[in-house]
């Protein structure tokens, strides 16, 4: 096996882990997608509940298909590598250096990577409202990540670090500063904005706001899942939020709607004295 074929093979594998990865790889296959201006796949799993709101696929933890993910990626390079071996001349070599690609890259991952941490049961909470303000000034509010805080009550910060990604700290346990970084998994403007927590959060989670235009307003579909880790900072962190999650969520969505509305409404009173 030559150089050049086994450099062919590698970077070939590793590109196929990198699309492929348990951890980031939806978010990855997503700005591709993004840039094609095609459309994502929606999870065949959403949907089974009484109750799910059309739409919100895109906030799915998906825990267990990351570890399918893995192992399919695994078993594709040793499978690349033992017909590669069977076969013989120049597409057996290319065969063989796929697999060895792909089954380095794995290997080469961090150790802790490789195996996600224990958690709890998923939360799932779903919601919809209607705010009496443009859908275009509700979807610009929602966009600009320094207005969090304005409405979800523990939440401190939000930073914008570039490249759909943002650092959250909010209010943990006792008010100690809990963090961790998510990414935009979909954007459609004036439409749909989704995101996800990055691998390792103590709280993972993902969600999606679905707008349309309703009533002279916009009707917000919102879709939230989180998953805390099964260890005592997990437990708390649990206990934190409640024994009903649903109720913070609704109060943050109406404050929501109270602060869109009577800056409409502000704005609204202001043209008519000038009139």
């Amino acid at each position: 096996m030559g150089a050049k074929d086994f450099l062919g093979g590698a970077l070939a594998g590793a590109g196929l882990v990198y699309f492929l990865d348990p951890d980031k790889g939806a978010e990855r296959r997503s700005r591709v997608r993004d840039r094609l201006g095609s459309r994502s796949t929606v999870s065949s799993r959403y949907g089974a509940r009484l109750g799910d709101i059309d739409g919100l696929e895109a906030a799915n933890l998906g825990t267990s298909a990351s570890g399918l993910m893995e192992r399919m990626v695994q078993a594709a390079g040793g499978a690349l590598i033992a017909y590669g071996i069977l076969r013989r001349g120049a597409s057996g070599r290319v065969l063989r250096t796929l697999g060895v690609g792909m089954t380095a890259a794995r290997v080469g991952r961090h150790p802790g990577r490789t195996r996600r941490a224990e958690r709890r049961r998923t939360v799932d909470i779903q919601k919809t409202i209607h705010v009496d303000a443009p859908l275009e000034r509700v979807y610009a509010f929602l966009s600009s990540y320094g207005n969090f805080p304005l409405f979800m009550s523990n939440v401190r910060e939000v930073r914008d670090l570039g490249e759909r990604r943002s650092r959250w700290i909010v209010s943990g346990p006792g008010g100690a500063p809990l963090e961790w970084t998510a990414a935009v998994t979909e954007r459609q403007e004036n439409r749909l904005l989704g995101w996800r927590s990055e691998a390792g959060a103590a709280l993972e989670n993902a969600g999606v706001i679905r707008l349309a235009r309703e009533a002279g307003g916009t009707r917000m579909d919102f879709r939230f899942c989180y998953s805390p880790l099964a260890d005592p900072a997990g437990r708390e962190m649990g206990e934190f939020l409640g024994a009903d999650p649903r109720t913070r969520v609704n109060e943050d969505l109406a404050r929501l709607k109270t602060l869109l509305e009577s800056t409409v409404r502000s704005e609204s009173h202001g043209e008519e004295r000038e009139s």
